[in-house]
């Protein structure tokens, strides 16, 4: 399982019909899209809070998880484009530089 924080899920009116999805920290580059709901890995406080006052609902999973999970997916659309002449290697030991204590 992972991590999960939310905002604006529990005032959020009528049914969710648009996603923004952006792995890693995704504040910034899902700035004004237009969705009613953001999920990403991490955002600021008040990028949070900017989001929920603009009728948005958010999904935070944790910066690490959201990026781990889609680079698989990353590397085999890559390979599609660009054939067997270029290798794609996924770090196998770099992990979350931050622990829960």
């Amino acid at each position: 399982g992972i991590n999960a924080e939310y905002g604006g899920l529990d005032s959020a009116c009528g049914t969710i019909r648009t996603i923004g999805v952006c792995a890693g920290s995704g504040g910034s580059l899902l700035r004004g899209v237009d969705a009613d709901l953001y999920i990403t890995g991490e955002m600021s406080h008040h990028e949070v809070l900017a989001a929920v006052a603009e009728g948005r609902s958010v999904i935070l999973s944790e910066h690490t998880h959201t990026e781990r999970g889609f680079l698989p997916s990353v590397v085999k659309a890559l390979s599609e484009q660009v054939g067997e002449n270029v290798e794609f290697i996924v770090s196998e030991t770099d992990e979350d530089p931050l622990k829960t204590i």
